[in-house]
């Protein structure tokens, strides 16, 4: 339809509801996301494992046009790389959901860095962005599903992107925290902390 010659203001109208259907289809992806996230018991036995840094690289794939729309500089930090106890479509959820938020919270020309970090207590995902924050009054609750910061600016958000990391990240036994980026004057940092690594070169676990 958006083909087909039309006038000015019915292109418009056309253009309000390719937005609509964008935000709406959204939304179907994250519930079922998180109908799937819920599934299965917090720190159960994984049937598998998967490779941070493949996982990180195909989101950024998956999301580089939405990131070079909005001129952010999107990027990998370091080189660390470790195998968590996730199979690979919940990890790749849980990536997904926090590197699209810290593009979508980032203002335009903004930076999202990605970074693994791994150590002798296991292995940290994280994900800095450039956007506004979230008060500290208010970090628990943006765990929620549907629950927005007000007043954020940011009008094509759900509200179910940080509920199904945290129900990811459940699954595994792992910790999701919020927090300043360091040495910057705003900004979000998420970090995923994962008990255990497994080190990369070893087959996933069934």
């Amino acid at each position: 339809l958006a083909a087909a010659e039309m006038p000015a203001e019915a292109r418009r109208r056309m253009a309000v509801l390719a937005d609509g259907l964008g935000r709406t289809r959204l939304m179907l992806d994250q519930l079922l996301a998180l109908a799937r996230s819920q599934q299965g018991g917090a720190g159960g036995a994984p049937a598998a494992s998967a490779a941070l840094q493949q996982t990180i690289r195909a989101v950024i794939e998956d999301l580089y046009p939405l990131a070079e729309q909005r001129a952010i500089d999107l990027g990998v930090v370091g080189a660390d790389d470790a195998r968590v106890a996730l199979d690979a479509l919940d990890l790749r959820m849980l990536v997904k959901n926090l590197i699209d938020n810290a593009i979508r919270y980032s203002p335009p020309g903004g930076r999202v860095d990605v970074a693994v970090r791994c150590g002798a207590d296991g292995v940290e995902l994280v994900v800095d962005d450039a956007g506004p924050g979230i008060p500290e009054g208010e970090r628990e609750r943006v765990f929620d599903a549907f629950y927005r910061v007000l007043g954020n600016g940011e009008a094509s958000g759900s509200g179910l992107g940080l509920a199904i990391v945290k129900a990811v990240a459940d699954k595994a036994g792992a910790t999701v925290t919020l927090g300043p980026v360091p040495s910057s004057a705003r900004g979000l940092r998420v970090a995923v902390a994962f008990p255990a690594a497994i080190p990369v070169g070893l087959p996933a676990l069934r």
